[in-house]
């Protein structure tokens, strides 16, 4: 039997022939290991130690920017930084790779935002200005797609994949965890991506002329403070791309935030409906019995109204027959009156 990939769905066979309609429809020729790279990098355990090599690089762009730090730590972060910034760039010519190198591949948005975070490591090196520059926190925004993940059967078939080991055990723990648990994890982590991103993008456009984004926990409290919209005013940006920032990020803010909690609503309300029904069944064959009544009360409602219509439209032909009737009188009248 064909083992079949519980993150795909589909055998070896079925990846192939979707990968080869892909290249058909977004016309690139297919590379060698193009398909087993894209099926790789789609895959629940690849984007999930993406998004691990994602907070490990947050990490230590929020430590090495942190006050106190010695020069031995730093430069030790510094290498481990290096290694995570390299297996960024790996990803992302890899992802090229899969779609045959297709220039226009790499102007979609995600490549774009992709390479902005890696372009300082790749140019540092020969562009002074860009030195002691790092953007790969821009990361976390592939990192969103790790979210997908964070629904029941999903988790459950993720963690059986990842901890075979722990067998029945894991999945009457993860029995437990509900809906609504999941989605506010899936919220919060929208909402750190945005708080850490507009942080990050905030202290590199300020430490160096300001002296309140010295580190980066100092841009952070401005970040929570602009994004909730409390504005104390004890910190203000001073660079046209700090201020930039800070207007795109509130205004983004202020479209993710209230959907984010209307979810979580959602999802809570869902929970306690379904906790009400639990205690009192009842109240769940009520509700059908409603259901029912409305269904029918609806149906016979929708026969009247198409006996009505039916009748309606009767009325009008023969309105419409009688208008002719008298239309062809009045012509035969006048035809009379000519000749007579």
């Amino acid at each position: 039997v064909e083992r079949t990939d519980p993150d795909t769905a589909m055998s070896s066979e079925q990846w192939a022939e979707a990968y080869a309609q892909l290249a058909r429809e977004s016309e690139f020729t297919p590379l060698p290991g193009g398909a087993e790279i894209d099926r790789l990098q789609r895959s629940g355990p690849a984007e999930l130690s993406n998004a691990l090599l994602v907070g490990f690089a947050c990490t230590v762009f929020a430590v090495q920017r942190t006050p106190g730090v010695s020069v031995k730590t730093f430069e030790f972060l510094e290498d481990w930084n290096y290694l995570a910034n390299f297996a960024f760039t790996l990803d992302y010519l890899a992802r090229w790779w899969s779609r045959g190198l297709k220039l226009s591949y790499i102007f979609t948005p995600a490549m774009v935002f992709d390479l902005v975070s890696i372009l300082p490591f790749i140019l540092g090196p020969f562009v002074p200005e860009l030195r002691g520059v790092e953007l790969n926190f821009l990361k976390l925004l592939r990192v969103l797609r790790v979210y997908r993940l964070f629904k029941p059967q999903a988790l459950q078939d993720m963690a059986r994949l990842l901890f075979p080991v722990f067998g029945t055990g894991l999945d009457k723990f993860l029995a437990e965890v509900r809906p609504y648990q999941l989605q506010v994890v899936r919220t919060f982590g929208v909402l750190f991506t945005l708080v850490f991103i507009t942080a990050g993008l905030v202290y590199e456009a300020e430490h160096d002329v300001n002296q309140q984004f010295q580190d980066f926990f100092s841009a952070l409290y401005f970040s929570v403070v602009a994004l909730s919209t409390v504005g104390f005013g004890d910190m203000v940006p001073v660079t046209a791309a700090g201020r930039a920032v800070t207007v795109v990020s509130i205004v983004v803010g202020l479209c993710i935030i209230p959907y984010q909690a209307s979810l979580v609503a959602a999802a809570v309300a869902e929970e306690q409906q379904k906790g009400e029904q639990k205690r009192n069944p009842a109240m769940a064959d009520t509700n059908a019995e409603a259901l029912l009544t409305y269904l029918e009360q609806s149906r016979a409602q929708l026969a009247w109204d198409a006996a009505r219509i039916a009748e309606l439209e009767d009325r009008e032909r023969e309105e419409r027959a009688r208008v002719a009737a008298l239309e062809e009188e009045a012509r035969s009248s006048a035809n009379e009156q000519r000749h007579g």
